[in-house]
C-alpha cells in the first residue's frame, strides 16, 4: 500500500472515528433531554426502561440484529455487512461513556426551555455524526444497513425506505411502552423534531462540506 493511498484511509477512518462519537453524543443528549429520542434509538430506549441493561448495552445487541436480518436477507458474507456489528459494539459503548461515565444523563435539564436547547444540539450532532460516518465511506451504521438491503430487496428508494423504517422503529417503541409501561416512553417532541430536521440538517452539511458519497456494497 503506498503513502498516499494509506494517507487516505487514514483520513477517512478519522472521520468515521469523529462521526461515530459525534452521533453517540446526539443520542445521549436525546435520551437525556426527557422529550423522546430519535428513531435510530427508539426501541432500544423503551427496551432498556424494560430490562437491567443500559441503553447502550440494548443498542448493541438491537443493532447486531439488524445485521443478522441483514445477513438472512442477503444470504452472503460480506465485510461491510459482519463489521457493522464492531459498529454496534462500539456505538454501545460510546453511547453508555457519555451518558453514563461523562454524566449526560446526569444533566440538570427539567425546564422545557432547557430540553428544547438540549434537543437542538441533539439533533444537530446527530445529522452531522451520521454525515461524518456515510462521508468517511468505511461501515454504514446498522439500522442505515439494514434500509440499504431492504431497499435492494424490494426495489424502493432509499430515502423512503428509511422514512418507513424510522416510522416501523416509533410504532414499535410506543406499541413496547404501552404494552409494558402503560404509557408512552422515549416518543415525543424530541424525536418528531429528529425526523423532520436531521435529513434537512445533513443536506445542509453536503452543502457546506461537499457531495456526499455513498457507501456502497462489497461483494
Amino acid at each position: 500500500m503506498n503513502t498516499g493511498h494509506a494517507s487516505h484511509w487514514g483520513r477517512r477512518s478519522v472521520l468515521f472515528a469523529a462521526g461515530i462519537n459525534v452521533l453517540a453524543i446526539g443520542t445521549a443528549l436525546f435520551a437525556c433531554c426527557g422529550l423522546g429520542v430519535s428513531a435510530l434509538v427508539a426501541v432500544p430506549e423503551v427496551l432498556s426502561l424494560l430490562l437491567p441493561v443500559t441503553l447502550g448495552q440494548m443498542t448493541t445487541v438491537f443493532f447486531i440484529i439488524l445485521v443478522i436480518i441483514e445477513l438472512c436477507l442477503l444470504r452472503s458474507f460480506r465485510w461491510r455487512v459482519i463489521a457493522q456489528m464492531g459498529v454496534a459494539l462500539v456505538f454501545g459503548w460510546i453511547i453508555d461513556f457519555y451518558g453514563l461515565t461523562i454524566g449526560f444523563d446526569r444533566l440538570p435539564v427539567k425546564l422545557l426551555w432547557q430540553q428544547l436547547l438540549v434537543t437542538i444540539l441533539a439533533v444537530i450532532f446527530t445529522s452531522l455524526g451520521v454525515f461524518m460516518m456515510v462521508r468517511a465511506d468505511l461501515v454504514l451504521n446498522p439500522p442505515d444497513g439494514a434500509v440499504h438491503v431492504i431497499a435492494q430487496k424490494v426495489g424502493m428508494a432509499f430515502g423512503t425506505t428509511k422514512f418507513l423504517f424510522d416510522l416501523l422503529m416509533i410504532v414499535v417503541a410506543i406499541a413496547l411502552s404501552l404494552l409494558f409501561l402503560r404509557h408512552i416512553a422515549a416518543i415525543g417532541l424530541g424525536t418528531a423534531l429528529a425526523v423532520l430536521l436531521v435529513g434537512e440538517l445533513i443536506s445542509v452539511w453536503e452543502k457546506l462540506f461537499g457531495p456526499r458519497r455513498p457507501a456502497s456494497e462489497a461483494s
